[in-house]
């Protein structure tokens, strides 16, 4: 007699903490730590340390919370992704490989405009500076979408979170070095008894500065470059795709029109919302036909009734260099998730936003409650960032041995109260133990975040196209947070430190609830 009992399903063994621990020892594991410190170094001096220092030179708040969309550079990186990802540098790909010449030339650009930042003196004027914070900001992110291609390609799923992990702690030493160090170096470049703004002691900092960035340039020539993509293949699809496109022409759907169309009104509302004109009716319609177009893609809608473009012959290889390289990336997420993408997009738009709103006003805070630069270097750039490392360490590990969505959401948690910790401290002064126990929480929760965070997006990534999709991710991360900073300023001016902490802490609410429905409905796709 058959026996019809049905058999349990199998489950992969959980790691031991030994097998867990020794993924940190791996070759691609320990470069992550360089140039995590190279992707890290830059951040605070575009945003964070250059407010302290804007601050002392005299500029006021509500200037300072608008500088911060200097830091939009990192939300538009999806735009340029598609280059990183597959257009060559001429020589330096061929010698290097195209993950590591983009760095190269990233790294390149970050430096020069550190030493244009040194130079520049924001009492003469803020164009020059503003200029070149923005040439940092652009390196830096264009660093960013080679790295994360890089990490994303130099190991499996299953070493993600580890590499996250060691990345975060990489990138925070460098906050270490670009916060506390930078503080440390223009304190003591400083001549007693002049004014309390002295030029010549940041240009000293932010030259050194220029010259930590050396770490990534010499970690990239170290390193091997992960398995190329197959160029002969590239080509060979490229040409298939061209006739096809001057043979029969484009065919295009209403799916694919609604998100071709929510796509460049998003664009266009993220151009303007720097401006002061962000025209948020006409954003959330242009994000109704996303949510729609995608819908449409991954149920087939629509796929019976097409119109055809007919394309030149002569534009034919063009129009599918874009199909494959700028179209394909962003539809094969929409396909692969289709409407839970939506909500994955919703979550990861939010995810941050309670530490990124509130960390443009930390370092003008500190310097209305009377912090100096060494007390502030001591405790938030050194201690806070040592949490931090502690944070992304332990929130590494507990991805790789719990899930990373239940880490995701301890994360959400942690950083939103955090936040109330110092509308607590607004009310208690210039308070130095009041300021290390709530430094202390408050990077723990973020190293935990992080961790969690940069593991679940790259687990959302398809390999194939893995620089322009994280770049996506990480993009729409910063968009709303990088906006909604920007008057942080005017908040403060307006209604104080205590309640501006307070309301950053209600930010996170939503994350929350989006977290949990993420957990509920969305599972990773096979890459």
């Amino acid at each position: 007699m058959s026996d019809n009992t049905p058999t349990a399903p199998q489950t992969e063994p959980r790691p031991s903490w030994g097998q867990t621990l020794a993924v940190y020892l791996e070759p691609a594991t320990l470069r992550m730590l360089f140039l995590g410190f190279s992707a890290g170094l830059p951040l605070l001096l575009v945003l964070g340390t250059l407010s302290f220092r804007l601050r002392e030179a005299g500029v006021d708040r509500a200037t300072i919370g608008f500088l911060s969309w200097v830091g939009l550079a990192y939300a538009f990186k999806w735009l340029w992704a598609p280059l990183v990802d597959r257009l060559p540098i001429p020589l330096l790909s061929r010698a290097l490989g195209q993950r590591r010449a983009w760095l190269l030339v990233a790294q390149a650009v970050v430096m020069a405009g550190l030493v244009g930042m040194a130079v520049a003196d924001p009492r003469a004027g803020l164009q020059t500076i503003i200029w070149c914070a923005i040439a940092v900001a652009f390196g830096s992110a264009t660093q960013d979408i080679a790295l994360d291609a890089f990490r994303i390609e130099s190991a499996g799923s299953d070493r993600q979170a580890a590499l996250a992990a060691t990345y975060q702690t990489g990138y925070r030493l460098a906050m270490i070095w670009a916060g506390a160090g930078v503080l440390w170096i223009a304190a003591g470049a400083e001549v007693a008894g002049l004014q309390a703004y002295q030029q010549d002691a940041w240009r000293t900092a932010y030259l050194a500065m220029a010259g930590s960035m050396l770490v990534g340039v010499l970690t990239v020539f170290v390193s091997r470059e992960p398995r190329p993509r197959d160029a002969r293949a590239d080509r060979s699809l490229r040409r298939d795709l061209a006739g096809q496109l001057a043979r029969d022409g484009l065919s295009i759907g209403w799916p694919q029109a609604l998100v071709g169309a929510g796509l460049l009104g998003l664009m266009t509302a993220m151009v303007r919302a720097p401006l002061g004109a962000i025209g948020w009716p006409e954003a959330v319609l242009h994000a109704l036909a996303l949510a729609l177009g995608a819908v449409g893609l991954w149920a087939g809608w629509g796929a019976g009734r097409t119109l055809k473009v007919r394309v030149p012959p002569g534009l034919a290889p063009a129009a599918a260099w874009l199909q494959l390289v700028v179209v394909e990336p962003f539809a094969e997420f929409l396909r692969r998730y289709g409407w839970q993408a939506v909500l994955i997009l919703m979550l990861i738009s939010v995810y941050r936003i309670s530490d990124i709103v509130m960390g443009i006003m930390a370092n003008p805070f500190y310097v209305d409650m009377g912090y100096t630069k060494s007390e502030v270097a001591a405790v938030t750039k050194v201690f806070g960032v040592i949490m931090t490392l502690a944070g992304a360490f332990v929130g590494g590990v507990l991805s790789l041995r719990y899930g990373v969505m239940r880490i995701l959401m301890l994360g959400a948690v942690l950083s939103a109260a955090s936040n109330l910790l110092f509308a607590w401290l607004g009310t208690r002064g210039h308070d130095f133990g009041a300021l290390i126990a709530i430094v202390s929480a408050d990077n723990l929760s973020s190293g935990i975040a992080s961790a969690a965070f940069v593991a679940y997006l790259s687990s959302l990534t398809n390999v194939g196209y893995s620089a322009t999709q994280y770049a996506l991710f990480s993009s729409v991360m910063l968009l709303l947070p990088k906006y909604l900073a920007g008057f942080s300023g005017e908040y403060v001016n307006a209604y104080g430190y205590v309640n501006f902490f307070t309301s950053t802490a209600l930010l996170g609410l939503p994350v929350l609830l989006l977290v949990w429905l993420a957990s509920r409905v969305t599972t990773v796709k096979a890459r």
